[in-house]
């Protein structure tokens, strides 16, 4: 077999297993992840039946390659966003209006899929990493536009993603009109709130709060 022929066959390779990535975070998004089976994912991929059991061990481990294809796509688009981040000149502004087109670009597939992920990864500890990572990189770049205005406040950023990812979650759970606006309303006044938190006192010098 010629180095052309062989480079070819792991390419198409390549190719089919990522038809069945892609097809099995569909099914996630559409009907949830009990819906995910070897048949269902084949035939969504239009793919032989035997192809998922030729590209992965069990479907536990497509179920968790899909997790962590779904992460390193979100992670590369976080990644993009930092890049932006780093030569803005546009002040936080312009960067919390960036952030938003990252939420407003993120299809309610995704956004569905998403919840169903961290849910899933939330009673399989082995898959947790690849959502813990990509809720440290999204907190990091919080962080980072928090810090340009003085704001250091270790809650912050994982407060600041946690209203991100409520928005989402609501946007999806509701009929309704999305106002991508009402969100980076809201992101600039966590801001200013944590700001004046920073000039008055600090969350974490204040006592703690207890059930």
């Amino acid at each position: 077999m010629s180095e052309t022929t062989t480079r070819s066959m792991r390419a198409r390779g390549r190719a089919r297993r990522e038809l069945l990535l892609n097809a099995t975070l569909e099914i996630i998004a559409e009907k949830g992840i009990s819906a995910v089976t070897h048949r269902s994912v084949a035939a969504a991929a239009g793919v032989p039946h035997s192809s998922t059991t030729y590209f992965f061990d069990s479907l536990d481990d497509m179920i968790g390659e899909a997790v962590a294809h779904a992460m390193a796509a979100e992670f590369e688009r976080l990644q993009e966003f930092r890049a932006l981040l780093e030569t803005n000149t546009g002040g936080t502004g312009a960067a919390i209006d960036e952030f938003v087109e990252i939420v407003r670009q993120q299809s309610d597939e995704n956004a569905v899929a998403q919840f169903e992920i961290y849910l899933f990864a939330s009673r399989h500890p082995a898959l947790r990493v690849h959502v813990e990572r990509i809720l440290d990189e999204t907190r990091q770049i919080a962080g980072a536009v928090l810090r340009t205005h003085g704001v250091n406040d270790p809650h912050a950023a994982a407060a600041v993603v946690a209203l991100i990812d409520g928005y989402t979650l609501h946007r999806i759970a509701r009929s309704e009109v999305v106002q991508y606006q009402s969100l980076a309303h809201a992101l600039r006044a966590a801001l200013i709130g944590f700001v004046s938190l920073a000039a008055t006192s600090s969350l974490g010098d204040a006592a703690p709060i207890t059930e």
